[in-house]
């Protein structure tokens, strides 16, 4: 199955403004303390936290609960930066390198009673691996988890940016040809860039490259899920009169390959290689654009309207329909609501409104009765007992555009908390479950001559399938002295669903599965 890919199709989705929130905690306990020489729990409900407030409110974070990649097997382990080398007035470089050890109960994503087609035998497939991995930073603010964390207020800069590599291979310690066929690097650059912060008039740039190496769902050597995953975007905020009022147009560009499909593409399919013809279909260009409009109704608070739009255009759609084509769609979402502080240590994010996702080149779905059209929403709390904790909670519905058929929603929760203790030690845990349907799949023999039917029944009537996914992650980071760091993490994905693809080349793809990835990490960060 093939909900482990990246881009829209992300199986683990994660709320990652918490951590932004997290860190500038942390920013303002320490500027306070060595500007005033008081405690850190002074900040709690004091100017400090106010600014924290205003940050979201103000400087347009994404609280989009869409992640940049699905699946514990393509993450690159690092540790957390360490002071840093400081590079002219202003600036400082991380670097960091990372050895990991660890081990993957399944390797292929592969359900318990599926076959391995290239052995003969049953379930899943078990290795050990290592994995070095390094990470270099460049910037004048710190970066976390996507987000630059540039002060909503006016600070005088000009600018303020971050520029950061990151990347790592997976080397599997097997013997099984298969499994070390997957020995394969991932690497990305992120960029983040705000030009007159703070000002009346101010632009943000982002831009994120990664290429992901993925094993594929069925134990096979020479097939995989290697991809580059390309996202930029530009955000233009105006801030008229005092500030209270805040309107953003956010132009952006995303884009998916996958790795060694075009030779597969201009030499014709072969249903021998179907899995290939169905990998290919999948590379794309999203355009797309954000227009939003705040007003702030008290300092911490503020009311939200939001109109996106995305076209999926499919470099391979409608060459070749009966190789299962993607079709190109136009996705339409507007949501409204609150954000903001409602008590003196808890953040509400209560945002709701419509999705519209047309596939009119789908020729199955003449009356539409295969677009998406329903609500979405995304009702969030957060906690802070103290500056050095957090705990968040929230229920969403989404739909996106889809690999697997036209698109899918997810209506779930997830539950995130993060501490540090006084020794330092910051340990994370995130779980994450939501229902999912995927509506619109090939019709076998007419859309996709490669699949000969699917299972159950139910799915051959209706071509709409239905999984339960689960994601926990829990991690345990100790620095030691300035340079060094230890951590333990572990990831568990689930999919529980009975749906099946059975191949005309009789190959049978079974789409459940549960994975455990267990990761013991040592790391050397400046």
């Amino acid at each position: 199955m093939i909900t482990m890919l990246g881009g829209h199709d992300s199986a683990r989705l994660r709320a990652t403004h918490l951590l932004g929130w997290f860190v500038l905690a942390r920013l303002w306990r320490r500027r306070r303390r060595a500007s005033y020489g008081r405690p850190s729990h002074a900040l709690v409900g004091g100017p400090g936290w106010s600014l924290l407030l205003l940050c979201s409110v103000l400087l347009g974070w994404s609280w989009s609960p869409e992640a940049r990649a699905g699946g514990p097997e393509i993450d690159v382990p690092r540790a957390e930066d360490g002071p840093g080398i400081k590079v002219g007035e202003r600036s400082t470089f991380h670097p960091g390198f990372a050895l990991v050890t660890g081990v993957d109960s399944n390797v292929f994503s592969t359900a318990r009673q599926e076959p391995r087609p290239a052995s003969g035998e049953v379930g899943p497939r078990l290795a050990s691996f290592v994995m070095p991995t390094g990470w270099l930073g460049l910037g004048n603010r710190q970066f976390r988890d996507g987000l630059l964390m540039s002060p909503p207020e006016r600070s005088g800069r000009t600018a303020d940016y971050y520029i950061g590599l990151v990347g790592g291979a997976r080397i599997y310690m097997a013997r099984n040809p298969n499994v070390r066929a997957q020995n394969r690097p991932t690497f990305g650059l992120q960029t983040r860039v705000a030009l007159l912060p703070g000002r009346k008039l101010s632009v943000n740039v982002d831009g994120d490259v990664f290429h992901y190496s993925q094993p594929a769902t069925y134990e096979a050597g020479g097939f995989n899920f290697n991809r580059i995953d390309g996202r930029m975007g530009l955000a233009f905020i105006g801030r008229p009169g005092g500030g209270r009022l805040s309107l953003m147009f956010a132009p952006r560009l995303g884009g998916l390959y996958f790795t060694g499909t075009r030779e597969e593409v201009e030499g014709g399919c072969d249903l021998e290689n179907g899995q290939n013809c169905f990998v290919a279909k999948g590379n794309r260009v999203v355009p797309g654009f954000t227009v939003e409009t705040k007003w702030r109704i008290r300092p911490k608070s503020a009311l939200v309207i939001n109109y996106g739009f995305d076209w999926t255009y499919y470099t391979y759609c409608c060459n070749e329909a009966e190789w299962g084509r993607n079709e190109d769609n136009f996705a339409n979402r507007i949501t409204a609501g609150f954000r903001g502080q409602v008590m003196k240590k808890v953040v509400l994010d209560v945002i709701g409104g419509y999705g519209m996702g047309f596939y009119r080149k789908d020729p199955t779905n003449p009356r539409g009765v295969d677009d998406f059209k329903g609500p979405i929403f995304e009702l969030g709390a957060t906690y802070y007992p103290n500056p050095r904790s957090l705990f968040y909670v929230s229920a969403f519905r989404t739909f996106q555009d889809s690999l697997l058929g036209n698109y899918y929603t997810d209506i779930g929760a997830r539950l995130q908390a993060r501490h540090e203790f006084k020794w330092r030690m910051i340990t994370t845990a995130g779980a994450w479950v939501a229902g999912r349907r995927y509506v619109g799949l090939a019709i076998p023999g007419s859309e996709d001559m490669s699949i000969d039917q699917y299972q159950p029944q139910s799915v051959q009537e209706t071509f709409r399938r239905r999984d339960v996914v689960f994601n926990l992650n829990l991690k345990v980071e100790q620095p030691l002295k300035k340079i060094w760091a230890v951590a333990l993490q572990y990831d568990m994905a689930v999919d529980d669903t009975t749906f099946a693809i059975d191949y005309a080349n009789g190959v049978q793809d079974i789409g459940g599965f549960t994975r455990h990835v267990v990761m013991l990490l040592g790391a050397v960060r400046l």
